[in-house]
């Protein structure tokens, strides 16, 4: 990571991993009031299950895998095909939270060290973090206008 303070610039993106998980909080609390047709409406891209659906097979598959390898640990991605929007969405959001706690728990268990390891080419733990972070924030805004159209 190019911060001058690599456990500060750690902890920034873990609070910006941990973030995710606000918003599956806050999700649920609408969740109940929400029709099926308002989250799993195709005419415009991904359904509001399919993004979440998405974060669950980026977490699992890429970024958890990942994380483990370089502390040592062998991981096979789990090669899941799903219909979101078969899924109820109470359980999407458990599984989102779950994996994604899964994602901070790998990144806290590596050494601040490791945090300047590269993860794929031209990117350390932090870079990659980040990275997943910024996908986090396109996909909640798509989300946002899904269920902003929805109304």
């Amino acid at each position: 990571m190019h911060e001058q303070d690599p456990v500060r610039c750690r902890s920034a993106v873990l609070d910006q991993l941990r973030y995710l998980i606000d918003e599956i909080a806050a999700l649920r609390q609408i969740s109940p009031r929400l029709h099926e047709s308002q989250i799993t409406n195709t005419d415009r891209g991904p359904s509001v299950k399919q993004c979440y659906g998405a974060i669950i097979m980026r977490d699992q598959n890429k970024i958890l895998p990942a994380l483990k390898t370089l502390s040592g640990r062998k991981v096979t991605p789990e090669a899941l095909s799903m219909d979101w929007n078969s899924v109820p969405i109470k359980d999407i959001l458990v599984q989102v939270e779950s994996v994604r706690r899964s994602v901070i728990e790998a990144a806290e268990d590596l050494s601040v060290e490791a945090w300047s390891q590269q993860v794929t080419e031209g990117m350390d733990v932090g870079q990659f973090l980040l990275t997943a972070s910024q996908h986090d924030t396109d996909t909640l805004r798509t989300v946002a206008e899904r269920l902003y159209r929805s109304w």
